[in-house]
């Protein structure tokens, strides 16, 4: 069944008479002023809203609307509402007004009542490590050491063509020559530290460095590599 009586939201054009005093007298007398200088009956029929505004810090109270309501009334006006500035509810409604929103006004509520953008997702944890993989030989070519879910120390050399993997951090107490895999599962925050670097290749969670662009860079010794924020990787001597 249809609604008999539906109530919709409807842009209606009002006249709204801006106050430069809150004085009721004032109004009153300023009233039968403006009314003098139109026809008779020229404001009878129209919806007429005070726009208190320009008075500031003023707020309009129960008694003053209810005031108000009776001068506009004995001037044969049709006083409908208030706007410019936030009015309690209930003096609104002890005086028989309804609170009006200017055109500006709905717009600022409209955009404040707009749900607020979803927080991006925060970064994954960085994975727990289990205990740290020690290593206490060098590393020969062709060999592969995995540190799965760990950090990885090498206590020797690591040679051209081995290769080295840890979900953590990487330390070699010598010469890294080979290639080092650091920051496992996008652990970011993972680093390669080593004696001594000429290696061919070093990475960070998929960020890398090859052995041309490490040769670029001056630093050899005491080598601490880690990822920036902007994920650019810095190489430094500590």
């Amino acid at each position: 069944m249809s609604d008999p009586l539906p109530f919709k939201g409807r842009s209606v054009s009002v006249t709204a008479v801006l106050l430069q005093d809150a004085d009721t007298a004032q109004i009153d007398v300023a009233l039968s002023e403006k009314i003098a200088q139109v026809p008779p009956d020229f404001f009878t029929t129209q919806p007429l809203v005070v726009d208190v505004s320009a008075l500031e810090g003023f707020k309009p109270d129960t008694k003053w609307l209810k005031t108000l309501k009776r001068i506009f009334e004995r001037h044969k006006l049709g006083l409908v509402g208030v706007c410019g500035a936030p009015v309690e509810r209930s003096a609104l409604v002890a005086a028989g007004l309804a609170e009006v929103r200017t055109s500006a006004e709905a717009k600022k509520v409209e955009k404040s009542e707009e749900p607020a953008p979803p927080s991006p997702p925060p970064p994954p944890p960085a994975p727990k490590l289990a205990p740290t993989r020690v290593i206490r030989h060098n590393i020969r070519s062709g060999q592969r050491v995995i540190a799965a879910n760990s950090d990885l120390i090498i206590v020797g050399t690591v040679s051209p063509g081995a290769e080295i993997y840890a979900d953590g951090n990487i330390t070699v107490h010598g010469i890294l020559r080979g290639r080092a895999f650091a920051g496992g599962q996008h652990n970011f925050a993972a680093h390669i530290y080593c004696h001594e670097l000429d290696a061919e290749l070093v990475s960070i969670a998929g960020f890398y460095q090859d052995k041309e662009q490490l040769q670029a860079n001056p630093v050899r010794k005491n080598v601490f590599i880690s990822l920036n924020p902007d994920e650019s990787m810095q190489i430094v001597s500590v």
